[in-house]
């Protein structure tokens, strides 16, 4: 038999139970997770296997984000989906961003969570052939896909080597393609992320012995490479949104970086016909020669320097031909970092 006093300690129950309910994020109550589409950086491979994980594991699910990861063809293509609101957020070369804002003031994102410390950015070609130095690739047939970072900044390159840009013969062809098309005898060299090709080519069958490179840093250009990308849309309308996704999204790469198979193991779940074994070395790769460096174990990923951001900006703006040299808030915006714990080398 109910009486005022039970129903009054029912309510009171009721109303503190529904707070917990909505926490919880999928149980009772819960609201419907944000949709958000992510271009990522390349086709489904070990270098964004980390998304996986934090997918798997319910980082996005318990923030209450729902992303749909997309493949693409190279940062080129990642940059111009952020850049037309379609897509939330992209995986890509902070250099083609800072290209594409000054040319696109009004669809410019914002790099808001750096991962690539150290620039892969490089010219690969097999031992056999005659190349040993930048001048050497004066009138050879260079494969190159046009939306990858290292086609977009090759202008960079040439004007650090004195190369002369009509010089170079080149066969664009798609980013699956270009290591066949060197492995093949095609073309005499590609352009690329160091890992990306090195792995390609040893999947066509090169050995690892005959494969060089000639990388972009080598004639200075200190560049910072890949990170998380927002677009404008985003940033000004949900910046929470974009809080919740970096944390989620660091919280993977952490978790990737200390246990690499798991995040292949992710991956595959997500492309069944993924190598295992080329996948979780190339990842291994990463790691050890993009992410992991003084720089990041000092400060923690996500972060990047001020005064070195300036310098490479000096040092890109002019061979893109831009009017202006941007500043780094035009390119990298910090206020979406999540916390240094989450931020920490798990090294």
């Amino acid at each position: 038999m109910f009486n005022a006093s039970t129903t009054r300690r029912s309510l009171l129950a009721s109303a503190l139970a529904l707070p917990a309910l909505g926490a919880a994020g999928t149980k009772g109550f819960a609201q419907a997770a944000l949709p958000l589409r992510v271009s990522l950086n390349a086709p489904y491979d070990g270098s964004n296997a980390a998304f996986f994980l934090a997918e798997e594991q319910g980082y996005y699910r318990d923030a209450g984000l729902a992303p749909q990861f997309d493949p693409s063809g190279g940062s080129g293509e990642a940059v111009t989906r952020i850049g037309s609101n379609v897509y939330d957020f992209g995986f890509a070369d902070l250099n083609v961003l800072m290209e594409f804002n000054q040319k696109n003031p009004a669809q410019a994102g914002r790099s808001v969570y750096m991962l690539y410390y150290r620039s892969p950015l490089c010219v690969a070609y097999l031992a056999k052939t005659p190349i040993t130095k930048p001048s050497d690739l004066a009138g050879r047939k260079i494969g190159a896909a046009a939306p990858d970072g290292a086609y977009r900044l090759f202008p960079a390159y040439v004007a650090r080597t004195g190369l002369v840009a009509k010089d170079i013969v080149w066969d664009m062809v798609g980013l699956q393609l270009r290591e066949a098309v060197l492995s093949r005898g095609d073309v005499e060299a590609i352009l690329g992320f160091d890992s990306t090709m090195y792995f390609g080519l040893k999947k066509a069958g090169v050995n690892a012995e005959d494969i060089k490179f000639l990388y972009y840093s080598d004639v200075g250009l200190d560049l910072y490479g890949n990170g998380v990308i927002a677009s404008k849309n985003i940033l000004e309308t949900n910046p929470e949104a974009v809080r919740k996704f970096v944390a989620a999204t660091a919280r993977g790469w952490q978790d990737a970086i200390a246990n690499p198979d798991a995040a292949i193991a992710a991956l595959k779940k997500r492309a069944e016909l993924t190598n295992v074994a080329i996948e979780t070395e190339k990842l291994k790769w990463l790691i050890k020669n993009q992410i992991v460096t003084d720089e990041s174990r000092k400060s923690g990923l996500g972060i990047v320097s001020p005064e070195r951001l300036a310098a490479s900006i000096a040092t890109v703006a002019p061979a893109y031909g831009l009017p202006t040299i941007p500043k780094p808030s035009d390119i990298f915006d910090p206020s979406y970092l999540p916390a240094d714990a989450i931020r920490r080398l798990p090294l």
